[in-house]
């Protein structure tokens, strides 16, 4: 074995070792292409260094560090130079962004949030104004009590669409329907009524 792969034991190389095993510091710079960051700790600018993923597997997250995140950096030999970037930690710069001992939050820097109250059971979801969420799946399903839209335009594009069930209410101050529209398997516009009299009499139903 070679003098360079030799622990040195002195007792000053020792100390400087075992007070490299831990530190915290500050994100100065981040390669997200490759992975890396640079952390400054007690005024001094480390090198690139490799963060780590909460779950890197079948599941993958990605959620890099950003400048100015305090860290933690953990060195298995005491080389700042072996680093690993792992957990970060709140300060002045960088508050918690709750005090809920309720609630599961994610916050993100352009205000959109995700908040779930597992004490009322209530989930929140919230994007920015100019913000797009788009849902890609073979079949989505929604079961729920109370389902309800609030919305300045509502557009559906399919092939077909029914709805079942015991009473339907349309309200608008103009209803436009475009195609063919069939009530009871009867067209709506081009249907014939037997027993009609010319005159004041009225027709029946759309099935009369």
């Amino acid at each position: 074995m070679s003098d360079d792969n030799v622990m040195n034991t002195s007792p000053i190389e020792n100390e400087r070792r075992l007070q490299s095993f831990i530190n915290r510091g500050i994100v100065t710079d981040v390669d997200h292409a490759n992975a890396r960051c640079r952390v400054q700790i007690d005024g001094l600018e480390t090198d690139w260094l490799k963060f780590s993923a909460a779950r890197i597997g079948k599941v993958k997250i990605w959620n890099p560090p950003c400048v100015g995140e305090q860290v933690l950096v953990i060195s298995e030999t005491g080389e700042l130079s072996t680093g690993l970037v792992t957990t970060s930690f709140d300060y002045d710069d960088q508050p918690m962004p709750s005090a809920n001992a309720d609630t599961f939050e994610i916050h993100c820097d352009d205000g959109a949030t995700f908040i779930y109250n597992h004490a009322t059971h209530n989930l929140g979801v919230t994007l920015p104004d100019d913000s797009t969420t788009t849902l890609i799946s073979n079949r989505v399903q929604i079961s729920a009590s109370d389902i309800s839209f609030d919305c300045n335009n509502f557009d559906v594009n399919c092939e077909s669409y029914s709805i079942g069930c015991q009473s339907y209410t349309l309200n608008g101050q103009t209803i436009n329907q475009h195609g063919k529209l069939v009530i009871n398997d009867q067209p709506y516009l081009d249907h014939g009524h037997k027993n009609v009299k010319s005159g004041s009499d009225t027709t029946g139903g759309v099935n009369a």
